[in-house]
């Protein structure tokens, strides 16, 4: 059976028939009795198109469409598109907070599976394999996908969402650090620090004890309270500092809590800023809270104190442990040398705005020998 598709590249190059006609994989057998063997496989090619212009045609006019002709026609050109756009815009979203906080994952895999699930159907109606027009919806889909990234950032810088390193290093007391440094997240000239929780997790109910004693040596922090985690969860009824309506007053550094007050369900946390969300987005992907950032510089992802530790204490006597450390070493030391690390990357982040730090008494050669091992 003679391959069309190769006779009809052969003459683009510009082959005459007899050397077409020559070439095996055209696979053209001339009848017997056939001495010039290019002339009749040009007679035969323009009879078959006069045939196939024909039967074009008759299907024209009874509006006739095969599977066949719908996987040329729009599946395979249409999957390819959509499969580039996804793959195109996927890893832009990924490393690229502008994006990424805009655009949901979700709906950038699901492009680039509709996609393909469009193409691999296509192919199986169609030919059997991508059909050779395949040069335009590729360069459509990958010009599509670098459009549709780019507006995307543009609109995400014009709202002002940080572009993040996503590159980390590791620092000390479980801290990761950004590499290379991005600009300090500031408000007024401070440091912000972030932190994002919920009343009901028993991590963060944990943790907010090195929280509070950290940021009450740094300025004057009001409008916490006390409670507990949600009592059907793991740890239940774990003893914490509520910062749902904290403020603190401080020449060192500013605070945005973002702590979720619902005790009857576990962890429901609120709505975030575009700017909360970068940060949570680009380094904290998989949303495990607690979840602290200090400058937008460092961060720490999950507990900082096991809550097992203070199994059967209420609030009010961990605060007592806090303000009298002879009454319960262990609960103390565990609480205060997570506060040690907090207030080192206070110093740190401080004295990279220009900002001259807190010092803090007798702690301050152990919080210096901290911040003197942080990058």
């Amino acid at each position: 059976m003679v391959d069309w598709e190769r006779v009809e590249r052969l003459r683009t190059k510009g082959l005459d028939w007899d050397e077409i006609a020559s070439d095996s994989k055209v696979k053209y057998q001339p009848p017997d009795g056939v001495q010039d063997s290019g002339r009749a496989l040009k007679t035969l090619y323009y009879s078959r198109k006069s045939t196939r212009g024909q039967s074009a045609r008759k299907k024209s006019e009874t509006s006739k469409t095969t599977p066949k002709d719908a996987a040329k026609g729009f599946l395979i050109p249409g999957g390819l598109t959509l499969a580039v756009i996804g793959l195109v815009w996927a890893p832009i979203s990924y490393y690229s907070s502008w994006v990424g906080v805009l655009t949901p994952a979700t709906y950038v895999i699901l492009v680039a599976i509709a996609g393909l699930v469009l193409l691999a159907v296509g192919t199986v109606l169609g030919t059997g394999r991508i059909s050779e027009n395949w040069k335009k919806p590729l360069a459509v889909g990958l010009v599509l996908g670098l459009v549709i990234s780019g507006a995307t950032a543009l609109t995400g810088a014009g709202l002002g969402v940080p572009n993040l390193s996503r590159n980390t290093v590791g620092e000390p007391g479980g801290w990761q650090g950004e590499s290379p440094r991005n600009t300090l997240w500031t408000e007024n000239g401070q440091p912000v620090i972030f932190y994002l929780g919920s009343i009901a997790c028993p991590y963060c109910s944990a943790s907010s004890w090195a929280i509070q004693a950290a940021l009450s040596n740094v300025g004057t922090l009001s409008g916490t309270q006390y409670g507990t985690s949600n009592p059907a969860d793991v740890y239940p009824n774990t003893p914490e500092v509520e910062f749902v309506s904290a403020s603190l007053a401080s020449n060192y550094v500013a605070v945005d809590f973002k702590e979720g007050n619902d005790d009857s369900s576990t962890a429901v946390l609120p709505s975030l800023s575009l700017l909360e969300q970068a940060y949570v987005s680009t380094y904290n992907g998989g949303g495990s809270i607690p979840f602290l950032i200090i400058g937008g510089v460092y961060f720490h992802v999950g507990t900082f104190v096991n809550p097992q530790i203070l199994a059967g204490l209420s609030p009010n006597q961990v605060a007592n442990i806090m303000a009298n450390p002879s009454t319960n070493q262990n609960v103390y030391n565990t609480i205060h040398q997570q506060q040690l690390y907090i207030e080192a990357y206070i110093v740190k982040v401080d004295t990279l705005a220009g900002i001259t730090p807190p010092t803090f008494g007798s702690d301050e050669t152990n919080v210096q020998d901290i911040v003197s091992a942080i990058s």
